[in-house]
């Protein structure tokens, strides 16, 4: 701790706390820190809802989209390294791109498909403008899946790289599967798994060492749930989960 006995924490106590009792979090922690090292850590609610063990700082937990940010920085050096491209198209670093398509709707529940109109590049997929989307974004990714048999990117199997374009490259902002494609450039610029290539260029010069893709048994013991809020305001435990033994490393949602 730097300076934390000069400062009165108790109020930011009591924001966490009451937003807990309040219903607005199944449970919360809140760090900050300066220069000069850590200056206010607090806690407040249970590690799972209806369990007595409380959350703390050394609780942790699924970053899940905060991982577009190290993905993002991961594509940033490399770029600035001379090492990536971002006006060149996606499929000059992943050949396999180049397959996908736009998906233009349907014929029964049959999936439409044609050629995008353009080809994706690089900085599209930084920007979320490739027409990329996810399945809790648009409802058409859902009926596509759902006709293919094809899993969302959080079962961690590659075959969820087909997954096409809702519009043309350029065209639109659409939340989607960006930084997941955008991790594969990573790895193929660099000629490094990702995981490899986040720890000795990002989490590890920060001393990030309890970030991971794959978490210890410890740590896994120690994991928060993932909660979902019922009608009437109170917090349950989900099955939500990373998979353990993904096929990939993904820069989208898997630290």
């Amino acid at each position: 701790m730097s300076s934390t006995s000069t400062i009165d924490t108790s109020a930011i106590d009591r924001v966490l706390r009451d937003a807990v009792g309040a219903g607005h979090a199944p449970n919360v922690v809140a760090v900050a820190a300066d220069r000069d090292g850590i200056i206010y850590e607090g806690a407040a609610g249970p590690r799972a809802a209806g369990a007595p063990e409380p959350v703390s700082a050394d609780s942790h937990f699924r970053i899940m989209s905060m991982t577009k940010m190290v993905g993002t920085v991961a594509a940033l050096q490399l770029r600035d390294r001379g090492e990536l491209e971002f006006d060149a198209p996606v499929d000059t670093y992943r050949p396999e791109f180049a397959d996908v398509q736009v998906l233009e709707g349907f014929d029964g529940e049959n999936p439409v498909l044609r050629p995008p109109a353009s080809r994706a590049t690089v900085a599209q997929l930084v920007t979320h403008t490739t027409g990329l989307s996810y399945w809790f974004w648009n409802d058409d990714i859902v009926k596509w899946e759902q006709a293919t048999g094809t899993p969302n990117v959080l079962a961690g199997k590659t075959v969820s790289f087909k997954a096409p374009m809702v519009a043309d490259p350029g065209t639109k902002f659409e939340y989607g599967i960006n930084t997941d494609w955008l991790g594969r450039v990573v790895e193929a610029a660099s000629g490094q798994p990702l995981d490899v290539y986040f720890k000795e260029n990002i989490t590890g010069p920060l001393g990030m060492a309890e970030t991971t893709f794959v978490a210890s048994a410890e740590q896994r013991a120690n994991l928060v749930p993932v909660h979902e809020q019922s009608e009437d305001g109170t917090w349950a435990v989900t099955e939500i989960d990373l998979a353990t033994e993904p096929e990939y490393y993904t820069a989208g949602h898997g630290l």
